[in-house]
């Protein structure tokens, strides 16, 4: 997860922003009425944020009281409607939208949309509050959807206040298959029946268990970043095939190891845990692959 600055903008200049024209009097009252528990409400998240206790954090107080829908409907609607092209708003939705670089969340898909970072559908005090929408690509929007913590590890990690790169945490593997989809190790010579990738969280020994259970949820369970991992890695070895072939031919197995491992230390230079650093890592690891595996891979 790259690590980002937070927005410049604060939650009262942007509830204040988002209601400041094109609206019609009555609705200005109702939302002016919640002004002060949005702020507070903001500053509560912001601390759970810092101190990893959002799932210590009760949804009634960050939403009007039960039979008043239709005061949750019009604090929603600010950032539905309110965020539009043209509106108010929309400085507030720049803000997080307009992040130079890929998807903080997987570091693949581009920024295309804002997400919720705790959904406005559960928190409606926090639909328009700058440091809860992050820019997000669409695959990691759709794979979050609504989910709220309710347990410490179900904290989805949070690019304004979470940095876990300090630390080499993400690796891959390759495994080979037999006829019946088991994994075996396959000797140099051999042709598995198929073959898969498989990316995960390796605990670093600074990590405690309840830290690891959070970046492993996140990782596997809220964004699944494994699958998209997973499909990145299919779709790159085909395209070095033949940059393969040629280091073979001049210096075999080892020279394809050392090739990978190269790549590795390249990628790294930009982020050391970037899938690209986790799989060519785990190519060069393996022996069957150096040895010519990777033209059966490269064919598909």
């Amino acid at each position: 997860m790259r690590r980002l600055d937070p927005p410049q903008l604060g939650a009262l200049e942007a509830f204040r922003m988002c209601i400041s024209t094109s609206i019609s009097q009555p609705m200005w009252k109702l939302l002016s009425s919640y002004e002060l528990r949005v702020v507070v409400a903001a500053d509560a998240y912001e601390r759970a944020c810092q101190t990893s206790t959002l799932h210590l954090l009760n949804p009634a107080h960050f939403s009007p009281l039960p039979e008043k829908e239709h005061d949750k409907k019009a604090l929603i609607a600010m950032y539905d409607q309110r965020m539009q092209k043209e509106q108010p708003g929309r400085p507030v939705y720049d803000e997080a939208r307009n992040r130079k670089g890929k998807c903080p969340i997987c570091g693949v898909g581009r920024v295309r949309q804002v997400d919720h970072h705790l959904p406005k559908s559960i928190y409606p005090y926090l639909a328009t509050v700058p440091i809860n929408l992050l820019p997000i690509c669409g695959d990691c929007n759709y794979e979050k959807r609504n989910k709220a913590p309710t347990r410490y590890a179900e904290q989805a990690l949070h690019p304004y206040f979470d940095d876990i790169d300090g630390d080499r945490w993400l690796r891959a593997r390759l495994l080979t298959l037999d006829a019946n989809g088991e994994p075996y190790d396959a000797s140099p010579s051999e042709k598995p029946e198929d073959w898969r990738f498989e990316f995960y969280v390796d605990k670093p020994s600074s990590w405690d268990k309840q830290h690891t259970e959070r970046v492993k949820h996140h990782f596997s369970k809220t964004y699944r970043l494994g699958d998209i991992y997973e499909d990145q890695a299919a779709n790159d070895i085909p395209g070095l095939e033949l940059a393969f072939e040629e280091v073979f031919e001049v210096g075999g197995a080892s020279d394809v190891r050392a090739y990978l491992l190269g790549l590795a230390r390249t990628r790294a230079h930009q982020q050391k845990n970037s899938w690209m650093v986790a799989l060519y890592e785990a190519l060069a690891d393996h022996d069957w692959f150096c040895s010519g595996g990777f033209r059966q891979i490269a064919a598909g």
